[in-house]
């Protein structure tokens, strides 16, 4: 009688998911983004390659999931009920993600042209629901009387991402301490009603 052979149990749905997006943002926080390589996230994750395969199918459909459930838990959408005060929260929470290894990850991968359609399509619907949630920080002040009733919601949000995506981009996540408040004063002078 051959020995009986003592099997893990396999991880699935919700579960399977959380393991190998967590496994993969440790191995883009130690490894680097470029040296990331499914084997290691699947022996991280106590599951097969082929799950992962299964699910993602790509390497850059995997990474774009990690970071950007990453960037979702970890930058939320402020509701102060003032508009100062929502971005400048949503700003020093921007910096301070930027200032990660994982965020400054995210932010990078932005720029590169990525082969991979679907992992493309799926960064680009990110960023469109991720900038309209983000708007709604002004159109609440616009609401309130606290912003001008011409202000466009999408270009000072745009403003705020952008220099916090040039620093992570341009000038290795060298991020100056105050960028969060100085930068949300000089829009503010431009969105005052008054």
């Amino acid at each position: 009688m051959a020995p009986s052979v003592e099997r893990t149990p396999q991880i699935r749905g919700a579960r399977l998911r959380r393991a190998v997006l967590d496994a993969t943002l440790t191995h883009i926080e130690t490894d680097g983004i470029e040296a990331v390589r499914v084997a290691d996230i699947a022996a991280t994750a106590g599951v097969h390659e082929t799950s992962i395969y299964r699910r993602w199918k790509t390497l850059p459909r995997l990474l774009v999931d990690a970071l950007l459930s990453r960037m979702e838990s970890q930058i939320p959408i402020p509701d102060t009920g003032s508009v100062r005060s929502d971005l400048l929260e949503f700003m020093t929470t921007l910096v301070g993600f930027a200032r990660t290894p994982s965020g400054a990850a995210l932010i990078r991968s932005t720029v590169i042209a990525e082969a991979d359609a679907d992992a493309e399509a799926a960064r680009r619907e990110f960023w469109a629901v991720r900038l309209a949630a983000s708007e709604e920080i002004v159109r609440r002040g616009i609401e309130r009387g606290e912003v001008t009733a011409g202000a466009d919601p999408r270009l000072t949000m745009l403003t705020l991402g952008g220099l916090v995506h040039m620093y992570a981009t341009q000038f290795n996540s060298d991020i100056p301490d105050g960028l969060a408040e100085r930068s949300v004063d000089l829009l503010m002078a431009g969105l005052d009603p008054r």
